[in-house]
């Protein structure tokens, strides 16, 4: 047996705000609504990626408040440090910045932002993963 990862599924607070995040951040499209009233799942994925990686999200849950160290986030690569600057200004416009553009690792620049559900979400450019 090999496994293989097809889905990451995330219980929200809101599914209509969560759906609407990762469109206007991520780009991601619905592929499948299973909701009705709030409940239920909404399945997305990035245009093209319908097969490799979807996300889930599952309506009826409760938000997602960190500890002050927690790191985990959703790691999104953008095209240039430009984009990284774009999503910023529109996240610090949005509220929803967490940390500011800039050079954390060598030759990686990026930005977080957090989803309406309170999780992390990385925009970053030059950010090796897996590490060369």
């Amino acid at each position: 047996m090999r496994p293989r990862i097809t889905h990451i599924c995330l219980h929200v607070d809101n599914l209509e705000d969560c759906v609407r995040f990762y469109r206007r951040y991520c780009q991601m499209e619905v592929i499948e609504d299973l909701s009705r009233g709030g409940e239920g799942s909404v399945y997305m994925s990035e245009p093209g990626r319908q097969t490799d990686l979807v996300f889930q999200f599952m309506g009826g849950g409760r938000s997602h408040v960190p500890a002050e160290n927690d790191e985990r986030h959703f790691g999104f690569v953008v095209e240039s440090r430009e984009a990284v600057d774009v999503v910023a200004k529109m996240a610090r416009e949005d509220g929803v910045l967490f940390f500011e553009a800039d050079e954390y690792l060598p030759g990686a620049y990026l930005c977080t932002v957090k989803d309406p559900n309170g999780n992390c979400v990385e925009f970053s450019f030059g950010h090796k993963v897996p590490p060369a």
